[in-house]
């Protein structure tokens, strides 16, 4: 709460300050030497700067919600799966309902077979009643979502019951058979890593050894765990893509996680493994996202 103060209280200097400054400089421009206005120049064009990309990654680049494909290959067959991945909505401080209306709009058009929620939907009690739009998300096989850290801290009772209401079935260390055109996946879930209890051995029980293993995890810290259990494909969330990123540099500040800082958005190989990281569509700590805009993920996997 004190950084998110904070943050809005720098921004809101920012952004008035520089075109005050701005004023006061249009005044005194005239009278300076010729030879002396290149250094202001110079200074004007910094602070310009500074200000769009204030502005920008605090009211634009947050509303720019995105919609990315990823092609997963896990095996030589000709078998295909359409998941759309959707992590950390946040409702209850900088997005409400209409985002998540709009969210679900997104999905929807990209008609996929399955959809995977990954977790952190609410940030308060008031973010509760902003989950009503989960009613009319729509897919062939199936939603399905896990827990993340802010559910529990919400009240993750609470949240799950909210979620199952509006008929997302929330998977808490167990997993469930998918039809595919006669195939079958296990699409597993587990607790969150954080504040929940994670159980791999009621989560992994009564799934064939031949079975095709996709899991659903919040945290992508139990990727190791997934990967020494046969998990072809592991889709969390979490990290936010860092959320603040700078080009060539990446995320502003570290993630949260152990596995390391490479692991922050996209697709990665863990070992034999795909790991799948989601940036999110929502915003905690602060306001802002710079260079990693919100997505929706279209994974389109062969197995």
């Amino acid at each position: 709460m004190t950084q998110t103060i904070i943050f809005e209280a720098v921004t809101a200097f920012l952004l008035a300050v520089i075109p005050l400054y701005f004023i006061e400089l249009s005044q005194r421009f005239k009278t300076y030497k010729i030879m002396n206005r290149g250094r202001y120049v110079l200074l004007a064009l910094v602070l310009g700067c500074v200000w769009l990309t204030v502005f920008y990654g605090s009211f634009i680049e947050p509303k720019m919600l995105t919609v990315k494909k990823y092609d997963v290959p896990l095996g030589v067959s000709a078998d295909r799966l359409k998941i759309a991945v959707v992590a950390d909505t946040h409702l209850g401080v900088f997005k409400h309902r209409e985002w998540l209306e709009r969210v679900v709009s997104r999905v929807n058009a990209l008609e996929p077979d399955l959809v995977i929620l990954g977790g952190d939907f609410v940030v308060n009690l008031a973010g509760l009643e902003a989950l009503e739009p989960l009613r009319q998300l729509k897919s062939r096989l199936g939603n399905y979502a896990v827990l993340g850290n802010f559910d529990y801290r919400t009240g993750a009772v609470d949240v799950r019951k909210r979620i199952e209401s509006y008929g997302v079935e929330v998977l808490t260390n167990e997993s469930v058979p998918i039809d595919v055109d006669g195939r079958e996946i296990r699409l597993i879930g587990l607790d969150d890593f954080w504040l929940g209890e994670p159980d791999w051995g009621k989560a992994l029980a009564g799934i064939p050894p031949e079975a095709v293993k996709i899991l659903a995890a919040h945290n992508p810290d139990m990727a190791s765990q997934a990967e020494a259990s046969g998990v072809k494909l592991m889709i969390a969330g979490h990290t936010h893509g860092g959320q603040i990123r700078l080009p060539f540099i990446g995320p502003l500040t570290r993630l949260p996680v152990v596995i390391g800082q490479r692991f922050d958005k996209g697709l990665f190989d863990f070992g034999p493994m795909r790991l799948f990281i989601n940036p999110g569509v929502g915003e905690s700590g602060v306001r802002a996202r710079l260079f990693c805009p919100p997505e929706i993920s279209l994974l389109t996997v062969n197995f």
